[in-house]
């Protein structure tokens, strides 16, 4: 890889890297996705306080809508719609919820790390996690006016 900017860093770890970090960060955020589906009246509420597992089944795009650099970090902002599946603990289906999630980001800039030391073309998913440490201050949040859920029990 040759990324010789932040513009050109933002294309290349958009699309792959930022998407698998971010749906692993949602995955995980199960006090998010709760909150989410409370704010939604016509489902059952019960069912939604056993969520005990989530997965970003897909997204369309993953799109980086802007960023700031400061200090060494980019601060970026991305937008993303995704499908999300949730299990209680029992590993019976509970809701697929399809929303649209905004949020932020922060990673290092170009001159703090050297992203060419990585093969982001070429790297799975679980190459792509085993640096995760590279995000931080994840922020999202999922649009109360494009959230649904679908109860996968009916």
């Amino acid at each position: 890889m040759d990324i010789q900017s932040n513009e050109d860093l933002l294309d290349v770890i958009g699309e792959d890297f930022l998407w698998e970090i971010i749906g692993g960060y949602i995955e995980h955020d199960l006090a998010h996705i709760k909150d989410a589906l409370r704010r939604i009246g016509r489902i059952d509420q019960a069912a939604v306080d056993t969520i005990a597992w989530a997965e970003v089944q897909d997204s369309e795009y993953f799109d980086v809508s802007g960023f700031h650099a400061e200090n060494g970090t980019l601060r970026i902002s991305f937008e993303m719609p995704a499908l999300i599946n949730t299990k209680n603990a029992a590993g019976v289906w509970l809701f697929r919820i399809t929303t649209f999630i905004t949020g932020t980001v922060e990673v290092p800039d170009i001159d703090s790390f050297d992203w060419n030391s990585l093969d982001l073309g070429d790297m799975n998913r679980l190459e792509i996690l085993a640096h995760k440490d590279l995000a931080k201050n994840i922020h999202v949040v999922f649009e109360d006016q494009d959230t649904e859920a679908d109860d996968l029990r009916a």
